[in-house]
């Protein structure tokens, strides 16, 4: 089975999850042309690596030159195999990335402080989180939020948003209501345990239809009286 990969964002990080073997070829290639391109637009790659079960010298070559575009501290590598953990280590480079078991600990390592260092991390935390189905409307929320001074996140799933909120610990979330309802699955149990201590607004379902001129404007002075108030 050649390489394949998708990405998707949670919150400012990206996410590229990669199944098959990263070896010599116009699929690696691909990977680091799609890589680069996610780098113009996102300051932090998280690269998936638990579907890949073989990398070859030029795969190896291929991760280094992905680290050395990023910059250290902005690409995290997650899930490896013990093939591939054992590859890295024979080859030592396994301390030249910043490795970690699962997607979630990577994305929330890039808002800790590094180990030894005493500068913060240069991920801002988040004090507000956007959750909903609708990428217009957490484009909107996000927009408006931002432009009142608030340090705001979004993504449009309740596992990215369980994610999410162990990483970064806002202090408000919005939350779409048919997205907070959808199903009674792990994400959604979970979900709503962690945002029952933070302070939360569910959106009705019909907030996008209604005028933004009016909206925009409660929900910035909501949101301030919750962070006011929040522990």
């Amino acid at each position: 089975m050649p390489l394949s990969f998708r990405s998707r964002p949670v919150g400012d990080i990206t996410v590229v999850t990669c199944e098959g073997p990263i070896v010599e070829g116009d699929a690696s290639a691909a990977l680091r042309q799609h890589v680069n391109d996610v780098l113009e637009h996102t300051p932090a790659v998280v690269l998936d690596l638990g579907a890949v079960h073989f990398i070859d010298s030029s795969g190896l070559g291929l991760l280094v030159r992905i680290l050395a575009r990023a910059g250290s501290g902005n690409l995290k590598l997650c899930g490896l195999t013990s093939r591939v953990s054992e590859t890295l280590k024979l080859t030592r480079l396994l301390t030249v990335f910043d490795c970690h078991d699962s997607e979630a600990e990577a994305i929330a390592a890039f808002y800790r402080t590094p180990t030894g260092s005493n500068r913060p991390s240069p991920f801002v935390v988040p004090n507000v989180l956007c959750a909903d189905r609708s990428a217009d409307l957490l484009t909107y929320m996000q927009e408006v939020l931002r432009q009142a001074g608030l340090r705001v996140i979004t993504t449009d799933n309740l596992p990215d948003a369980v994610t999410l909120l162990k990483a970064t610990r806002p202090k408000v979330v919005l939350v779409g209501r048919e997205l907070r309802s959808a199903g009674s699955s792990g994400a959604v149990d979970t979900f709503n345990r962690l945002v029952d201590r933070v302070a939360v607004v569910e959106l009705p379902s019909d907030f996008a239809r209604l005028d933004p001129g009016e909206t925009g404007p409660q929900l910035v002075e909501r949101v301030r009286v919750l962070l006011e108030t929040a522990v």
